[in-house]
């Protein structure tokens, strides 16, 4: 079975002042920058800072309507906390196509910091019945003020590329700033060096892209590919994108455009989804593949090049492929249809302009739904260069 994936990065509030959404808290980058420092402190504030970042992180659940703003951040302003009304996030918000989303929307307003703690544990205190950390005092909440004003966002968290053995030192979570958000619930995160083995024989195809501070921890993560094939003129891939703060992933992002890469569109490992990209600003679709240097006698968890023919990776399958979607290091066929993904890539293309097409019952469920999004945008199997 494979592993779950952690929820996002959140947090919430309570009160006039509460925000939230699925009931949880979120807080960007900054914010929680600034809490982590205070954390090493002691006294109250410490206390104070220390019940946040747990509650945050560890993604506890609150009443709906208890929470009315969320996706807090930090401000220019010393003293104060920006976050935006949950009302004002479209409902047709996807997280895995944005996750920063709600961190850069127009609409953000500003609070005094002090508030927005005491509306936080008087939301704790209401769903637990206490704050964690006993009565909280205006000279406590006074002393986490000042301790929060004197605090600095780490500014020194920077963008570097690793290969070979070093991508298997960073996908350990012993690297990790936190357990939070995507990064912290990676399926691969915890797994033998000897799960890398594709990576080490393929320095020139593979590099990973990591988001580090100067401790040398782990804020975030994603493959970059070297493509053989590509529907657009972008040479370098950047995959699905793991995060500890779903604030950052937008820095991933902006990266990627900086130079010039092709990037996932959602950032999730879904079959049907792993055929839309983003290039330049504008969705691409179609097919990717990096070509192999060797082969190996373990294998990774694919996000999006989960396909593995005799010489190269893909985002989509071909006949007699093998299916790199297991966290036990396999290599194998798919379970449903054993590799024969129920239909040549001929009947496939026959079926595009087919009115009887049924996307469930023609094609493998597990490997082949890769091509439902092409289908649903009348784009062939043949997808060289094509766009939407």
């Amino acid at each position: 079975m494979l592993k779950k994936y952690n929820g996002f990065l959140v947090e919430k509030l309570t009160t006039g002042l509460s925000l939230i959404l699925e009931g949880e808290i979120h807080a960007g980058g900054g914010f929680m920058s600034k809490l982590k420092e205070i954390q090493k402190g002691s006294g109250r504030e410490s206390e104070i800072a220390d019940k946040l970042v747990d509650v945050i992180e560890s993604e506890d659940y609150f009443e709906d309507d208890d929470i009315k703003q969320n996706y807090f951040d930090s401000t220019e302003k010393e003293d104060m906390v920006s976050f935006i009304l949950n009302k004002k996030i479209p409902s047709s918000w996807d997280a895995e196509q944005d996750a920063s989303l709600p961190y850069n929307i127009k609409g953000r307003n500003e609070i005094k910091v002090g508030k927005v703690i005491r509306t936080i544990f008087e939301l704790i205190e209401k769903e637990n019945g206490d704050t964690g950390i006993g009565d909280l005092t205006d000279k406590d909440i006074e002393k986490f003020v000042n301790a929060y004003k004197a605090s600095k966002v780490d500014n020194k968290i920077k963008f570097k590329m690793v290969k070979n053995d070093e991508i298997a030192e960073y996908y350990n979570e012993d690297k990790y700033y936190s357990q939070a958000g995507t990064l912290g619930g990676s399926c691969m995160k915890d797994e033998s060096e000897d799960y890398f083995e594709l990576y080490v024989k393929n320095p020139r195809k593979v590099k990973l892209l990591i988001y580090v501070d100067d401790d040398d921890r782990v804020y975030g993560r994603a493959l970059v590919w070297k493509l053989s094939k590509s529907p657009c003129e972008a040479e370098y891939f950047m995959d699905r994108v793991y995060v500890n703060r779903d604030s950052d992933e937008i820095k991933f992002r902006k990266f990627a455009e900086e130079k010039g890469w092709l990037y996932k569109k959602y950032m999730n490992a879904h079959i049907e989804k792993n055929v839309v990209f983003m290039y330049k600003g504008k969705e691409v679709c179609g097919e990717i593949k990096v070509k192999l240097d060797g082969d190996c006698d373990m294998y990774p968890f694919l996000d999006t090049l989960c396909f593995y023919g005799e010489d190269h990776l893909s985002n989509l399958p071909s006949e007699d492929d093998d299916f790199l979607h297991s966290v036990e290091g396999s290599c194998d066929k798919c379970d449903d249809c054993g590799g024969s993904m129920n239909l040549s890539n001929d009947d496939i293309d026959d079926l595009v302009s087919s009115e009887d097409f049924n996307p469930e019952g023609d094609l493998c469920s597990s490997c082949c739904e890769g091509h439902i999004e092409l289908f649903k945008r009348g784009i062939p199997t043949k997808y060289n260069g094509l766009k939407k």
